[in-house]
């Protein structure tokens, strides 16, 4: 299982949640690059990235 960890910066310190919602798992690693992808094209720039200060992984899960 894969969960969608959104990371982003309030001042220096590191906050994370589940970008795809709690609980949410994806079963495989690229649902969750969908996902991720999907989310870039709502709140990412022009050239692809995220905004400075936010970054978006798919981490695997031991479940």
């Amino acid at each position: 299982m894969w969960v969608l960890v959104v990371i982003f910066l309030a001042g220096t310190e590191p906050v994370a949640f589940n970008g795809a919602g709690t609980g949410k798992t994806f079963d495989w690693m690229y649902e969750c690059f969908v996902a991720r992808d999907e989310m870039l094209a709502r709140i990412g720039d022009e050239d692809g990235y995220f905004p400075p200060g936010q970054q978006a992984v798919c981490v695997r899960t031991q479940h």
